[in-house]
């Protein structure tokens, strides 16, 4: 027991071990990030890495070809002590502050391809999983006063949601898109439409939907690969749910295809407890988890939480 104490202060005697976990305290990141708020090459970031990961202080997650590390939470008086400098470290030196970031470039990507003008979407046909959708859409009809569907794009789910709402609201952060969903809403005829710039977490969709009494269904259809953090996507969605109303998620399940990221994809599926967890973080109850059975490749998963009421 005296020589695994001793072994903890040697390895947190470092300061670069410090510093390191400091920064995955504060947020999951990939060994280039972590690179970029050091200023270190990342096989030095990896190589500085490894004996925090054996030690357990550290954990590593592969997506696609990326690691990303994370600190695992321990209770020792002496590896809290180790945080706490390395934090007084990192403030110091402004990589603490730089993270928020650094995290957020991640998004530049799918914010480029979208702004450039990526392909229209094709309209869903009967057998997709949008589609598929509609067999659990009967258990949440008894709401149907608002919709909101995040992350439109060019509006291929609106002609399923606008029947079904008295009000539906589009969100979406490229102006390119919303142009080619505002053609597709006229060409369709959905009166009831109603078109916004932005993110799920502007303060002005907030502050519109609670007016309407809060969102019987909050979508995200193939939005939470794009986002810099999904945890607090899902968070915000659901701040825009009332009480007994839904979120569903439609997402892909974790794949290797790192061509996606051409696309924007800022991650490469989740693994559907990431997405459980993601639910409950924001205080829904879990009422569906499970994988669409239709041959979209990568294969898609949707998970449905309910506002308590």
């Amino acid at each position: 027991m005296h020589a695994a104490r001793a072994d903890l202060f040697r390895l947190l005697g470092d300061e670069d071990r410090l510093r390191l976990l400091a920064l995955c305290a504060e947020d999951e990141l990939t060994v280039g990030e972590l690179a970029a708020l050091l200023g270190e090459s990342q096989p030095q970031v990896t190589k500085k890495s490894q004996p925090l990961r054996d030690a357990g202080l550290l954990v590593a997650r592969r997506d696609g070809t990326r690691t990303l590390l994370r600190s695992q939470a321990v209770t020792d008086v002496v590896v809290d002590a180790a945080l706490t400098e390395g934090k007084s470290i990192c403030v110091r030196d402004g990589s603490l502050a730089r993270v928020a970031q650094v995290v957020a470039q991640r998004e530049e990507p799918s914010k480029r391809f979208f702004a450039e003008g990526a392909a229209a979407e094709a309209p869903p046909a009967p057998g997709s999983e949008l589609f598929g959708l509609l067999s659990i859409f009967a258990p949440l009809l008894p709401g149907r006063a608002l919709a909101v569907d995040v992350g439109t794009g060019d509006g291929p789910m609106l002609s399923l949601l606008s029947p079904l709402y008295d009000r539906v609201i589009a969100i979406d952060r490229s102006p390119a898109r919303l142009a080619r969903c505002a053609a597709r809403i006229a060409t369709e005829g959905l009166p009831n439409v109603r078109l916004r710039e932005g993110e799920v977490d502007d303060g002005d969709l907030a502050v519109e939907v609670a007016q309407r009494g809060g969102a019987d269904l909050v979508l995200m259809a193939r939005v939470l690969h794009h986002a810099a953090r999904p945890d607090d996507a899902i968070v915000a969605a659901a701040r825009l749910v009332r009480r007994g109303g839904h979120l569903i998620i439609v997402d892909y399940l974790p794949h290797t295809d790192e061509t996606m990221r051409e696309q924007g994809d800022v991650w490469l599926g989740f693994e559907p407890a990431r997405l459980r967890a993601g639910l409950d973080a924001a205080r829904l109850e879990v009422v569906a988890l499970a994988p669409l059975l239709t041959p979209d490749r990568p294969a898609l998963q949707v998970a449905v939480g309910r506002q308590p009421v």
